[in-house]
């Protein structure tokens, strides 16, 4: 049986080759634009290293889908319900200056979850509108599931990711606290994500949440329903199963060392964790597989594969009414234009922009008396990216408690110096139990003769309050920030131009001072006093 391509309307100003061919370059550059800014993440952060497998799957599924149609389909993509209103090319250009803002957000804050979905969103958007204007409802219907495929590899927002994994973090603590007390060992609880036992410490950081194997689990569920071909209710069983699973295996590894830590003590522990957390990552990407050959039952739809070759699907394209799409050249001439003037000023002010390459303050350990240099968590080292960084502790008579612990990073321009605001005090300390309380006030402290500016955050515990000091600098200039909506992923005014604040090096210094629930005033003038003694401040450089 042979199909004829549709015949052009007489009333179409531009060649239907023309316009096939202007959507399939806006359908590659979103699409290339969406892959390019979500594979930072994939390469940079754990909780999504399995993105890059997410596309190829996406291409996979898509032409399993259309290539087992049969002719009878593709002959039935008649005109799509509403198509012949008249797309006013101008109108769909409009939507296209929202570009400019949304690229010169991606390029100050790089991580900002909003904008990365409000551009794999208008990708998939996009794509979805090509179908319709192309096939219609049917075609949508058959191809919607790939496309929508992609959003798994997507990062979520902050905040949505952060309040989850600072409660499942929370929650894990919990449940394995209950456990410990109820087969005999003790365990000190109400720390929040740090359970102590009697031969040490078990920290529930981030990467230990479990929020990667919910986000990987989400996926795979996901792409293992469509592989097989699951009906409808039997993919979202397998979903719900999945989230089940993801929690369980994560309490599992925790249960796990602290038992390690337990009966056999820190280095033990130390030694077992990636083992055990690869064994139990692992097992529960097995589970996930067997759970979907379960719910396949005797069904043999999974074996269902396209016999066609390419060439084959030719003239299947070509029967697809292209009459139906816009013309896109004024949406593909806006979106240029706002590209190359967006990119065109950032150059200028890169040329312009002197950053910072070395940090201003320099750590005092072991130069003065009681300044001690601690071990940086491997884990936090790792989220954190920083170009250099240590973290203090300083015996200090006049602290409540005899002590101070301080922390120094910086950052060099790059990526990760867009996300170094997100390590704030208010959206890191309740993962170890502390609880905020009060509003973030400022003061001023002075170093070597300099008066900087440092926040100062309030905590507390059910046996314990502190005060943190906390301060920020882009190329020595104290970075502006507001508290006032409670926790946000930037905390900084937008402003909907080109700046140069991710040209620039960040630098944070942080003091904190625990001290006893019946001390009514905090010491604030003691971590001051401590920052002094443990830092020194010399701006170099430009």
């Amino acid at each position: 049986m042979s199909i004829a391509p549709s015949s052009p309307s007489p009333e179409v100003d531009v060649p239907l080759k023309g316009r096939a061919g202007v959507l399939g370059l806006l359908l590659g550059c979103f699409w290339v634009w969406a892959i390019w800014i979500c594979a930072g993440f994939w390469s940079t952060d754990d909780n999504y290293s399995y993105g890059f497998i997410v596309p190829v799957l996406m291409g996979l599924y898509l032409w399993r889908r259309l290539g087992t149609q049969t002719e009878r389909f593709w002959t039935s993509l008649g005109p799509a319900a509403g198509a012949g209103v008249p797309w006013n090319r101008w109108l769909l250009a409009v939507p296209a200056l929202a570009l400019f803002p949304v690229e010169v957000y991606r390029s100050e804050y790089h991580q900002s979850g909003m904008v990365l979905w409000a551009i794999n969103l208008a990708a998939v958007g996009l794509t979805l509108a090509a179908m319709f204007w192309t096939g219609g409802r049917r075609l949508v219907l058959c191809g919607a599931f790939p496309v929508l495929f992609f959003l798994t590899s997507v990062p979520w927002p902050d905040r949505i990711a952060h309040p989850l994994q600072q409660n499942l973090m929370i929650g894990v603590a919990q449940i394995v606290t209950e456990l410990l007390w109820w087969l005999g060992i003790p365990v000190e609880s109400g720390s929040g994500a740090v359970l102590k036992l009697s031969k040490g410490t078990v920290g529930i950081v981030e990467a230990c949440s479990g929020i990667r194997s919910l986000q990987s689990g989400l996926m795979l569920s996901l792409a293992i329903g469509e592989l097989l071909m699951l009906t409808t209710p039997r993919r979202v069983a397998l979903v719900l199963l999945t989230t089940v699973f993801a929690l369980i295996s994560n309490f599992a590894r925790t249960f796990a060392l602290c038992w390690i830590m337990e009966k056999e003590g820190p280095e033990a522990m130390e030694r077992a964790h990636d083992w055990v957390g690869n064994t139990a990552m692992y097992s529960f990407y097995a589970i996930i597989w067997f759970l979907g050959k379960w719910l396949v039952g005797k069904s043999t739809a999974g074996d269902v594969w396209p016999t066609k070759r390419p060439k084959d699907a030719v003239p299947l394209v070509r029967q697809l009414r292209w009459d139906r799409v816009p013309d896109m050249r004024p949406v593909l001439a806006v979106l240029v234009l706002c590209f190359v003037v967006v990119h065109s000023w950032y150059a200028i002010l890169a040329r312009k922009a002197k950053p910072q390459t070395e940090p201003y303050f320099t750590a005092q350990f072991d130069k003065r008396p009681g300044i001690k240099k601690n071990h940086f968590d491997e884990g936090a080292w790792n989220q954190l990216r920083a170009t250099s960084g240590e973290s203090l502790r300083f015996t200090n008579a006049l602290a409540p408690f005899g002590f101070v612990d301080a922390y120094h990073l910086f950052w060099r321009p790059s990526p990760q110096s867009k996300r170094a605001l997100g390590h704030r005090p208010d959206s890191c300390m309740p993962g170890s139990g502390w609880k905020q309380v009060g509003g973030v006030s400022t003061t001023n402290v002075v170093i070597e003769g300099a008066s900087l500016q440092f926040y100062v955050f309030h905590f507390e515990r059910e046996d314990v309050k502190a005060v943190q000091l906390w301060g920020v600098w882009r190329n020595g200039r104290p970075v502006v920030m507001s508290y006032e909506a409670g926790y946000t992923p930037h905390p900084e005014v937008y402003q909907p131009w080109p700046t140069d604040r991710h040209l620039l090096g960040v630098e944070l210094v942080s003091c904190f001072v625990p001290y006893p629930l019946t001390q009514r005033e905090p010491p604030i003038g003691v971590a001051a006093a401590s920052l002094s003694e443990m830092f020194q401040y010399r701006p170099v450089g430009p």
